[in-house]
């Protein structure tokens, strides 16, 4: 009598044939048959295949850790299973099984397929099956593959991890599923998208997100899904990976593995291009273009560890500068913290327009005061993205196209006739986009300002933090730069509306044009 331990594995839960019953009833029948005992059973639903079995979260516990496993030491003498796929569709993995069982003593069987693979054609038939496994999961990707790329060009929506600010709905009609943004989950995309372009590190932001308790990505597809949630945290890394994504402009993207010179794979994701090779819009853009090219900017200017931009930073960031052209950093001196020129932090030197240091409480509260007294009771005006018919950027994106399908060409991406015949007619197709756009006329993007019946002071009332406020000056386009002497304030141009303000300061205001003349407007009326 030896001791069984039963495996058993679904790709898919609703998979009826090889379901888990009925994988335990054959081999229980197996065991009892052959009066051995069964000790364990290691049942892993929804695990591919291609997963090896000491990476597989039951399997893995009964297997030793020489061999990748969990477990110090294996309490069965026969591992058994319904078929051999159960166990592996991988030739490598099931070799690495099969000579740790030899070693060991131990036995692998199968009840529909039988063998002895302690004999040399035993071995023999493993491996045959085993090469037919790998097969039939080749094809089931290709299949997967050909699937996928079908749903994408027809707008659907294929099924897994829904993208962040989206949501997965029933099709008009029944025709599968599509996706939309989600009015909760999409609203807080573009919220962090705008911290981001304003200035926000990715740290402050995932702080800000945890801070809130705002669900997680997964959570938040839980709770969509009527599932508990798990309270996991947003972390930078994921945070990153979603900014960067096409998916905020509503592209496809997929996940494919290519072969290095060297030999080595490499997992890289690209877009997915429909006929016309394009990239597949599949959704609503999230962000305009317009705002995913900033934020892919504001990305690369965070991600160098010395731009200052950090959680509990200046909340003068990007507003304040130097009489020289640099920024002002704000970090500690002897007796509290201080703004200086950004020269001295960057290259050691010190301001060439002998521009001192000034107390950094004083100087943002000076700035506030000044701010309000000029624009506070202003109406805040928002500025609206109004695109026009400038083809430019279309431009720009079929240039990108058709070098990227150059550069998968050359990858070996597109590879056998039908590979070749579809590069063709991608590049064909792109080709002639580019010369009908050059032919179009142009006219420019603008930017117009739209009223929101807010003035600067009530604005200003109900922001929270310093960052905050310091976030709706850059907004406003406002910059404050620091002098080496006392200059003239708008006190001199306002009158009687800035009263009780100093006429002479270290900094001066650079206001937005059209804030300028509002204000000068203003002060005339009631001077």
């Amino acid at each position: 009598m030896a001791r069984v331990l039963g495996v058993v594995r679904l790709s898919r839960e609703r998979e009826e044939s090889t379901s888990v019953v009925r994988q335990r009833q054959y081999i229980q029948s197996w065991a009892e048959q052959n009066g051995h005992t069964i000790v364990g059973w290691a049942e892993d639903t929804d695990v591919s295949g291609s997963v090896a079995p000491w990476e597989r979260p039951e399997l893995g516990e009964w297997l030793p850790t020489s061999i990748g496993g969990r477990a110090p030491t294996a309490q069965f003498d026969i591992l058994c299973a319904w078929r051999l796929d159960r166990v592996s569709r991988r030739v490598l993995h099931l070799a690495a099984l099969i000579d740790w069982c030899r070693s060991t003593g131990r036995a692998l069987v199968s009840t529909s397929e039988g063998f002895d693979i302690n004999s040399p054609m035993g071995a023999v038939f493993v491996n045959i099956l085993a090469a037919l496994a790998e097969g039939e999961l080749e094809a089931i990707r290709e299949r997967a593959r050909s699937s996928f790329a079908h749903l994408m060009k027809q707008g659907r929506w294929r099924g897994g991890f829904v993208p962040y600010g989206y949501r997965a709905v029933k099709a008009d009609a029944g025709d599968g599923w599509r996706l939309e943004v989600d009015p909760e989950t999409g609203k807080v995309a573009k919220d962090i998208v705008r911290r981001i372009i304003d200035g926000d590190s990715a740290n402050s932001v995932v702080r800000w997100l945890n801070e809130s308790a705002i669900l997680s990505p997964l959570d938040a597809q839980r709770k969509r899904a009527g599932k508990s949630t798990t309270g996991t945290e947003w972390r930078v890394g994921n945070l990153l990976k979603m900014l960067r994504s096409h998916t905020l402009l509503g592209y496809a993207e997929t996940t494919e593995t290519r072969t290095k010179p060297d030999g080595t794979k490499e997992s890289f994701t690209r877009l997915v291009r429909g006929e016309d090779g394009l990239p597949l819009r599949r959704a609503e853009p999230i962000v305009t273009n317009a705002d995913w090219e900033r934020l892919q900017e504001a990305l690369r200017k965070n991600s160098n560890p010395k731009a200052g931009n950090r959680v509990g930073g200046s909340p003068l960031l990007r507003v304040a500068f130097c009489e020289c052209g640099e920024p002002l950093y704000r970090n500690r001196g002897r007796n509290g913290m201080y703004y200086r020129c950004g020269l001295r932090a960057r290259a050691g030197r010190n301001c060439p327009k002998g521009v001192m240091a000034i107390a950094a409480e004083d100087f943002e509260r000076d700035i506030e005061q000044h701010f309000l007294a000029v624009v506070g009771d202003l109406e805040v005006m928002r500025r609206v993205f109004v695109p026009g018919s400038d083809h430019t950027a279309d431009l720009r994106e079929v240039e990108e196209s058709l070098a990227e399908l150059r550069g998968h060409l050359a990858a070996g991406l597109f590879r056998g006739d039908k590979g070749k015949a579809e590069f063709a007619a991608m590049y064909g197709a792109l080709e002639a986009r580019r010369e009908a756009l050059e032919a179009l006329p142009s006219r420019p993007d603008e930017w117009r300002l739209e009223p929101t019946g807010q003035t600067y002071r009530e604005r200003w009332g109900s922001l929270p933090t310093p960052a905050d406020r310091g976030r709706e000056m850059r907004e406003a386009g406002m910059k404050v730069i620091l002098h080496a002497e006392p200059q003239p304030t708008y006190v001199e141009l306002l009158g009687e509306w800035a009263a009780g303000q100093p006429s002479h300061t270290r900094f001066t205001f650079v206001l937005p044009s059209d804030i300028e003349e509002r204000a000068l407007k203003r002060a005339a009326k009631t001077g």
